[in-house]
């Protein structure tokens, strides 16, 4: 079993520590407030239910696999530690087989001659077919290499009667079960009752996150990896209550990683050919195609998260328009010939200092306003130059 001591040690794959938060996840969103959800405790997963004296616990081994490699094979290591697992957890009494449930997971379809497959078929009221099922367990069990002696003892051990208590709790969740992230939120949209005006993806993410962090913060201090359900609704309350004062969220820069082909394919657009007409160097360009690509993939996500609708996009255009109008203007006419390239590199700085507001909410990630700023300045609606509209005009004759 894990303990205190090894609960930093890796299972080789990212995706494997990703998959058991998701998990957690699913059942931290279907279980009473007084549950507690482990991580690396026992299992790879084990929820903790506390009803008074009673305990009861669903421990849950799963496996996430890259390969076409299906696992819990009938001679697998991670099969028969995992009944090992099991039966060494009833025996020393830790837990009541009465209370339990045991889940093997895998993101695999699972062929239906394994032996978990039979096992996980075998139900207390057949008698005869758990008769079979058990004797077919224990042969198994001691024919298993030297490798595995150790599980294949506690098994062996186990008196008939425990074993087919156990065997009757045993059930597989393979590929025909929710795995696929689109159907795990829907999953988890529906646990939470969400309505449909929350931005769920911001939802889910943040929910996430925090079950992640609260881990790791734990394994840090050398502390088991509990979630109380409790501490995760009240988690789940404060995204709501924060989302009813602003509904929209954009994604940090890390969450935004840019491609070095798109910044390519930016530097013959309009928006940068007007930064280059007021003196913008290299990195100042750069820069603000970084924010172009990010604002525009926020655009396009928030619009389709519903987080803010097209309406709002526009007045907040308009905002950031007549703003632009208020600098521009009176700088513009009064420019000297030669200073026009000064006094539109101070139009652009003044302008992209201003944020605006979307429904009522300044963003917080400067990539948005900025990048929306660009957006404008590519579509000709507003210009850094005095001579701006010679821009529009060309590109007006181009067609």
């Amino acid at each position: 079993m894990n303990n205190l001591n090894n609960l930093h040690s890796a299972d080789g794959s990212i995706l494997g520590f990703l998959y058991q938060i998701e998990r957690a996840l699913m059942w931290l969103s279907t279980s009473s407030s007084e549950t507690e959800v482990g991580v690396e405790v026992d299992d790879d997963i084990t929820v903790k239910l506390i009803e008074g004296q009673d305990i009861t616990n669903i421990y849950e081994q799963a496996k996430h696999s890259q390969t076409t490699k299906v696992p819990f094979s009938n001679s697998s290591v991670d099969l028969w530690k995992t009944l090992s697992i099991w039966v060494e957890a009833i025996q020393s009494g830790r837990l009541k087989v009465e209370n339990a449930i045991f889940s093997l997971l895998t993101n695999k379809k699972m062929p239906q001659d394994r032996l978990a497959i039979t096992l996980s078929n075998a139900k207390a009221k057949d008698k005869v077919v758990m008769a079979t099922v058990l004797t077919d367990l224990k042969t198994r069990a001691s024919k298993l290499p030297k490798s595995m002696e150790d599980f294949a003892t506690i098994i062996l051990n186990c008196p008939d009667a425990v074993l087919e208590k156990i065997i009757d709790k045993i059930t597989v969740l393979d590929n025909t079960f929710t795995h696929n992230s689109t159907e795990l939120k829907k999953k988890l949209k529906d646990n939470l009752s969400a309505s449909e005006d929350l931005p769920f993806n911001y939802i889910y993410r943040s929910l996430f996150g925090f079950v992640s962090e609260t881990l790791i913060d734990k394994w840090r201090n050398r502390e088991p990896g509990w979630i109380s359900v409790k501490a995760f609704n009240q988690q789940y309350s404060q995204l709501v209550a924060d989302f009813k004062k602003k509904s929209f969220y954009e994604q940090t820069v890390d969450s935004l990683p840019i491609d070095l082909q798109d910044v390519e394919n930016n530097k013959g657009k309009v928006y940068v050919e007007q930064l280059h007409k007021i003196g913008c160097d290299e990195e100042e360009v750069i820069e603000a195609i970084h924010d172009f690509i990010r604002a525009a993939s926020e655009r396009s996500r928030l619009a389709e998260d519903g987080e803010i609708s097209k309406q709002k996009f526009e007045l907040y255009y308009d905002d950031l328009l007549n703003y632009w109008k208020s600098i521009s203007k009176p700088k513009f006419r009064f420019a000297q010939k030669g200073a026009f390239a000064q006094v539109g590199y101070e139009v652009y700085y003044t302008c992209i200092a201003y944020k605006g507001k979307i429904n009522n909410y300044e963003p917080e990630q400067g990539y948005t306003h900025k990048g929306t700023y660009h957006y404008l300045s590519d579509q000709i609606k507003l210009g850094w130059h005095p001579e701006w509209e010679s821009i529009k005009k060309k590109k007006k004759n181009d067609k």
